[in-house]
């Protein structure tokens, strides 16, 4: 995403959301998922995300299943939606997170600088002055998901997710518009600048930018975050013993190849709640206490597919602190 609002209202919107963002604080992303600041168009979403303990503003359909990609990874700590890239230098994103006491980070270069560097004309609006005079102000670009994880040596890292609907979007925007070969060379040429300032951006502070499209997931894949983040954070009200008891017999029927579907009606027809114990079966494959293939479809009323198909293993690069 780059800017979302163009007005100087917008500006000072960002600008008092993000730049005194502090850990500890609950974070605002710059743009919210809501009618008045999203794209016109755009399919906007809130995730109410159990381990966040907030929604996460999603502007577009791919945001919303990489967001869940990303709430899925156990070793993730945070996540940043809508981060707004600084015009000028600032400090590393995890400054002041208590897990880098004492770890030297390095600050992020301005993307003013970085689009100088480039030869890219960096967005500026005007701004109306109190003795009628104008200014022009640097507008902030924003990225989309900035996930923060936990290392093997226990330490905090970041990695700097771009996300599109498909991946020839990242060499040429609008796409679907009728162009003449000069335009589409001038948006060609203004994506890839972008995308490179991005890049160089977070790479200045030592963060790593990973490329997403929608297409890079199978729909089987796509349909199974649904359904698993709908209920993974849903309270369970039931006696703590009964759904230990549970806990303990769908995994026997897993282990035993029989589908978990029909024990969730059998304990539901002796203690109700048929939703609690559907929902104690998915919360569990979204917890990794059971390991399905996510290749394959996750349907309770059929032995569930258990065969390979680690979503963490098949995607495991897009986590990474380094390429590998």
């Amino acid at each position: 995403m780059e800017y979302i609002n163009e007005s100087a209202s917008g500006l000072y919107r960002i600008l008092e959301r993000q730049i005194r963002f502090e850990w500890g604080d609950i974070y605002i992303p710059s743009t919210l998922a809501v009618p008045k600041e999203a794209p016109k168009g755009s399919r906007v979403s809130r995730l109410n995300s159990h381990r966040l303990g907030r929604a996460v503003h999603a502007l577009s359909t791919p945001e919303r299943v990489f967001t869940q990609l990303a709430l899925y990874c156990p070793n993730l700590i945070d996540l940043h939606e809508q981060k707004m890239l600084s015009p000028t230098p600032t400090v590393h994103p995890l400054q002041g997170h208590p897990s880098t006491k004492g770890i030297h980070l390095a600050s992020v270069k301005g993307t003013m600088a970085i689009a100088t560097e480039l030869g890219f004309k960096h967005y500026e609006i005007g701004v109306d002055l109190s003795d009628d005079s104008r200014v022009m102000l640097p507008f902030p670009y924003q990225g989309d998901l900035l996930l923060y994880l936990k290392g093997n040596d226990g330490f905090p890292f970041a990695v700097n997710w771009t996300i599109k609907d498909k991946k020839k979007a990242f060499w040429e925007r609008r796409l679907g518009n009728a162009k003449t070969p000069v335009q589409q060379k001038q948006d060609r040429v203004h994506t890839q600048l972008r995308a490179e300032l991005e890049k160089a951006y977070y790479a200045s502070a030592g963060i790593r930018t990973v490329q997403m499209a929608l297409d890079d997931l199978p729909e089987t894949v796509i349909a199974n975050l649904d359904l698993l983040f709908m209920t993974h954070g849903l309270p369970l009200t039931l006696c703590p013993t009964l759904i230990e008891d549970f806990e303990n017999d769908v995994q026997e029927a897993v282990n035993q190849g029989k589908p978990v579907g029909f024990l969730a009606i059998s304990y539901a027809k002796k203690w109700g709640s048929l939703d609690q114990f559907n929902a104690k079966i998915y919360q569990d494959i979204w917890n990794r206490k059971i390991s399905v293939n996510f290749f394959e479809p996750i349907l309770t009323d059929r032995a569930l597919s258990m065969g390979g198909g680690d979503l963490l293993s098949a995607y495991g690069e897009f986590f990474q602190e380094v390429a590998q």
